[in-house]
């Protein structure tokens, strides 16, 4: 399968997975469509879905327009009715570690620890939000963004890819900042990105991708050596950025 990126970060992401056939699924709509539309070369015909994590607006900012091409989104049933309830969007909840087929693929997706604040308080509280593992034939890959930690581990899936978002370093982050406890309890670290690599790891690990880094907490170059230095050697590790496309195989040789 194929990865491409139209964006990444708290500006919008949207990435897109293609299979051997050309068909696709979208993980999330949350740059403008005109860049989603770039990125699948304007074949929405393809598109057979979008999973989507969760309700903020840098992961569904284009779910409108998703929808009007036909495209479904999947998600949390949280997510789902928020959207129906401020401005009508039918998006379908899906109950969460249950398989769900769509096209080809089949995702399986559960709840990862997220934040936002309440609107009349300013309060920091719960922010229902979705990982999914996506499986495409004989080849997995792990999806998970916007998290604090991860509360499971996934060694006996054989993870072949992992999307994971690697949001700051801990030696960059500014106690006094407005957003400090959000960005610690909402979002992981380059630290949490390596236990989770080391938790996960098995021979079948082939890629690694980065995404969703902060623009004045993260150091890319710096991110990527510290994820290959758990990775080794056999595995690749990108850092997304819109345009990116990587070659996802099982079988690179």
């Amino acid at each position: 399968m194929e990865f491409r990126c139209a964006g990444t970060g708290s500006k919008g992401n949207s990435y897109a997975l293609v299979a051997e056939s050309g068909e696709i699924l979208l993980i999330e709509c949350g740059v403008k469509w005109s860049e989603t539309m770039k990125m699948i070369d304007y074949q929405t015909s393809k598109v057979v879905g979008c999973i989507a994590s969760h309700a903020h607006l840098d992961h569904l900012r284009s779910c409108k327009d998703c929808l009007h091409y036909g495209i479904p989104i999947y998600t949390n049933d949280e997510t789902a009715e928020h959207f129906e309830i401020i401005s009508g969007e039918k998006m379908i909840g899906l109950p969460e570690r249950i398989p769900k087929r769509i096209g080809s693929w089949t995702v399986i997706p559960f709840y990862l620890p997220h934040t936002t604040r309440d609107k009349e308080t300013g309060a920091l509280i719960p922010c229902p939000n979705f990982g999914y593992l996506v499986k495409n034939g004989d080849e997995t890959l792990l999806y998970a963004t916007d998290f604090e930690y991860i509360p499971y581990t996934f060694k006996n899936q054989r993870i072949n890819y992992m999307l994971l978002e690697c949001n700051h370093m801990d030696d960059l982050m500014d106690s006094s900042s407005a957003n400090y406890v959000h960005a610690l309890k909402g979002h992981s670290s380059v630290s949490t990105v390596r236990d989770i690599i080391l938790a996960n790891k098995t021979p079948d690990l082939r890629n690694i991708i980065l995404c969703h880094l902060s623009s004045e907490n993260a150091d890319p170059e710096t991110m990527q050596k510290e994820v290959q230095s758990v990775a080794g050697k056999w595995v690749r590790v990108d850092v997304a950025h819109a345009g990116l496309e990587v070659e996802l195989s099982k079988y690179p040789f």
